[in-house]
């Protein structure tokens, strides 16, 4: 199966999930089809983040993903911080990876096999197909929940985005003195920036 799609996301260590491997392959191509609708669109820039931001909500555990992706300070967080944070979080990862949409106009993905990893949920093993540039491996891990399934994570060649992710915002909070609300305020605009 090929479906045309570039989607950056990140991975997240997950619990016991509740759909079969056949329902992860029919979700990966889902998320791809609902990518597709607008990555080689004829809108803005800001559109198409906002989009993504959307792919993120209905597909994603965004929540499990930027909590993982801020660490311990996650649990010294209040329940305010915690809620303001997955909200910058969002922005963030929308504005981050939609900037990226350019690099991947006119790709697609090959969805291959998809694997049972037990407590790490399915794994399912694409390919992403880009014009004139060697194919780039793609791991899709996901898990359900309440019957409910979600996408936790990509891995790219190997390497897990999260785990990257976790660094970087490890830094960011570092850079600010540890200050969370600060951390919350320039997340957004730090991925317009990229830094």
């Amino acid at each position: 199966t090929a479906v045309s799609l570039s989607v950056s996301l990140v991975t997240a260590p997950v619990a016991a999930f509740a759909f079969a491997t056949d329902d992860a392959k029919v979700l990966t191509e889902e998320i791809a089809t609902d990518v597709l609708s607008y990555i080689d669109a004829d809108i803005s820039d800001a559109a198409k983040k906002e989009r993504f931001r959307q792919t993120m909500n209905r597909f994603a555990d965004v929540r499990t993903i930027a909590r993982f992706a801020l660490g311990v300070a996650w649990r010294s967080a209040t329940e305010a911080q915690q809620v303001a944070y997955v909200t910058a979080f969002e922005e963030y990862a929308a504005n981050k990876y939609g900037r990226q949409f350019d690099d991947f106009e006119s790709s697609g993905i090959e969805v291959g096999s998809a694997l049972d990893a037990g407590r790490k949920g399915i794994v399912v093993t694409s390919r992403v197909v880009r014009p004139g540039q060697a194919p780039v491996v793609v791991e899709w891990q996901l898990r359900g929940r309440s019957g409910a399934p979600l996408l936790v994570g990509i891995i790219v060649e190997g390497i897990s985005l999260l785990t990257t992710e976790r660094q970087e915002i490890s830094a960011k909070l570092d850079a600010r003195g540890g200050d969370m609300d600060r951390l919350i305020a320039d997340l957004p605009a730090l991925g317009n920036a990229g830094s």
